[in-house]
């Protein structure tokens, strides 16, 4: 199961709890990110977003051919955000598509959602600026909406949101 959304919409949150409920292992590329490369800020000062893109669909790549069995897969926040026409997009769509995509938005609402969501990514502690962030959020927002096989709008505690994605995709828990 793939977790996909802008950042700061919760799919880390989600993808623990989910994790947990099914018995299924988590991996969440960033944290992967981080581990296997490098820290992803001072990754893309260092090499510029085009080839931290390249890097990190390479390692989803990896760890998707390194997976047994079904797996929580929380995907980074631009995972989806390259144009459609690019390689890099159609190779992180067929990667979504080896597996059941979940997108998260807090709401349907754009400017509610920007709202929510660039809150959440002020408290973060990664020096966030407003103004950058819903640029973003807002550029996303409609890749995100239109991708994934199911979507979950929600603001719910992630330990329900999990029980009630689990429950509409009739996924079985160990």
């Amino acid at each position: 199961m793939f977790l996909l959304g802008p950042g700061g919409v919760g799919k880390s949150t989600l993808g623990r709890a989910l994790a947990q409920l099914l018995g299924w292992p988590l991996i969440d590329l960033d944290l992967v990110f981080c581990d296997r490369i490098a820290v992803i800020g001072d990754y893309i000062a260092a090499h510029g977003y085009a080839e931290y893109r390249a890097a990190n669909l390479a390692l989803a790549q990896a760890m998707i051919a390194e997976g047994q069995g079904p797996q929580v897969f929380v995907t980074p926040s631009g995972f989806l955000a390259a144009a459609p026409e690019t390689q890099d997009y159609q190779q992180a769509q067929a990667l979504v598509a080896t597996g059941y995509g979940v997108v998260l938005l807090p709401s349907l609402d754009i400017e509610m959602a920007c709202r929510i969501v660039v809150a959440r990514q002020l408290t973060r502690g990664f020096g966030f600026e407003a103004e950058s962030e819903a640029t973003k959020f807002r550029a996303r927002f409609p890749v995100y909406r239109g991708a994934g096989d199911a979507l979950v709008v929600s603001m719910e505690a992630a330990d329900a949101m999990a029980a009630a994605v689990i429950a509409a995709t009739g996924i079985s828990q160990t």
